[in-house]
């Protein structure tokens, strides 16, 4: 199998990205301050731990999977549109690794990991064109709502019924029913959805909720953070982390609307012991997460991996977010 190419995006559709982004989707609040362009809002920033015990198998032992090892670890789960937690929306899940070790990509903070996820095995757009034309519909609607992200002239571009992006209105139906089901985000699974390097292969990374939390009632609550202590006052919640490797040919590098068919392979485990939720929230505003601050091993491949480089660098910038922490454990 050929070594995966890096990804790389038009400068002129990376400043109109930037620009529509600007007009968009990150207009400035009530107070002043910009928010970020997508999943704005922090529902928990936990202390977390993540531990690494990978198969004994050179094709997996890159980067960060290369040995077994225990890192302290920020875990961000965020709204990706709407601010009220009763509206259908895709869910985000995003780990700050701390402590690891090796080269790291250009720009990227030294010694961290980012993981940034969501609950789909799929994303709404084939690649970084049929994005931005995505972008370009909702560009100047005046705020994110169901009808607005449901984006109809996107959806349906003429009259022919083969012409429609029914992938598109897949990926808002599916997250219309997980929403619908009414699990709780520790129930939940997560994807990149992206691919990223492995070595000389690509993979993909995946949270799955372990048996106990597959097993309980769905907590309740008003909102998401009350439903996460909820869990979390029951125990720790508890994740295994994933690879799927990419052994399929048939499994696509550019077409993200399609969910690969490769096996997935358990390298570890990720703990969130029982905390004040509600506290972590302002960390979760003031640092950035992005599938850009990496290692080398697993740098970002895909033209869709090319428009968030942009995007999230520029989001961050303008609202002053922070890369970094000290440790997983500072407030």
């Amino acid at each position: 199998m050929s070594r995966p190419a890096s990804c790389s995006i038009d400068p002129a559709q990376r400043d109109e990205l930037l620009a529509i982004c600007a007009r968009t989707f990150q207009r400035p609040g009530p107070d002043g301050s910009l928010p970020r362009q997508f999943h704005r809002k922090t529902l928990a920033c936990l202390r977390a731990t993540l531990t690494i015990n990978p198969p004994d198998d050179p094709a997996i032992r890159h980067g960060l999977f290369a040995r077994p090892g225990r890192y302290d670890t920020l875990v961000r789960f965020s709204n990706s549109f709407f601010d009220e937690d009763d509206d259908p929306d895709a869910r985000g899940l995003a780990l700050k690794v701390t402590g690891v070790e090796g080269p790291v990509c250009d720009s990227a903070p030294p010694g961290q990991q980012d993981f940034v996820l969501m609950n789909a095995d799929t994303g709404p757009a084939r690649d970084a064109d049929e994005a931005m034309e995505l972008f370009r519909v909702l560009d100047g609607i005046p705020g994110a709502t169901m009808s607005a992200v449901a984006a109809p002239r996107y959806l349906f571009p003429s009259l022919l019924p083969w012409r429609a992006r029914w992938r598109y209105l897949a990926f808002l139906l599916d997250s219309a029913l997980q929403h619908l089901r009414g699990h709780d985000l520790a129930q939940l699974s997560y994807g990149s959805v992206t691919p990223y390097r492995l070595g000389d292969g690509a993979t993909k990374f995946a949270l799955v909720p372990d048996e106990a939390a597959r097993a309980r009632r769905p907590m309740t609550g008003r909102d998401f953070t009350g439903k996460l202590q909820s869990a979390l006052d029951g125990g720790p919640i508890r994740f295994h982390f994933r690879l799927q490797p990419r052994v399929l040919e048939s499994d696509p590098m550019e077409d993200v609307r399609r969910a690969w068919r490769s096996p997935m392979v358990t390298v570890g485990c990720l703990e969130i012991p029982p905390q004040d939720v509600a506290s972590t929230v302002p960390l979760g505003d003031r640092l950035t997460f992005s599938p850009w601050n990496c290692l080398a091993a697993h740098e970002p491949l895909g033209s869709i991996n090319g428009l968030r480089r942009a995007a999230y660098a520029a989001s961050a910038a303008n609202r002053g977010a922070s890369a970094v922490t000290a440790t997983a454990g500072d407030p």
